[in-house]
């Protein structure tokens, strides 16, 4: 006589969950991170940008994260600065330096530590400093 066949449980939404973050590490960096933490840098930038439009008008928050407007020429300056002419560029260039450094290091054919090492044979022995006679 057979074994009884034992059918699996279904997963729970648990484990599914579960299931789907640990499946993100097969996604390369960029997509990664656009994944985990995106939506964390989006919703504080959107919350910067909603209390820009409350604090300083909805078209001048808009002109100022756009370029079009000097948060100068607007009601509340030091917040405007840091809307438009903190955040963004540094958005900006964070997202722009990560992508270069990744590209970088995609076509770098040497390891870094091999490099430093046959560097260091290149130059020969370091010199020993001189001796100070009293």
């Amino acid at each position: 006589m057979s074994e009884p066949v034992t059918v699996p449980l279904k997963a729970t939404w648990v484990e599914r969950t579960r299931d789907m973050f640990r499946s993100l590490s097969r996604l390369n960096r960029p997509r990664y991170w656009l994944v985990t933490r995106g939506p964390v840098w989006l919703t504080v930038f959107g919350l910067l940008y909603v209390v820009g439009g409350m604090v300083l008008g909805w078209r001048a928050a808009y002109e100022v994260l756009v370029g079009l407007q000097s948060p100068g020429d607007t009601d509340l300056p030091a917040y405007a600065y840091v809307l438009g002419w903190l955040l963004v560029p540094a958005l900006i260039g964070g997202a722009a330096g990560y992508l270069v450094t990744r590209q970088i290091d995609r076509r770098r054919t040497v390891d870094a530590e091999e490099l430093l090492a046959q560097m260091r044979r290149e130059a020969g022995p370091s010199p020993q400093p001189p001796q100070i006679r009293e």
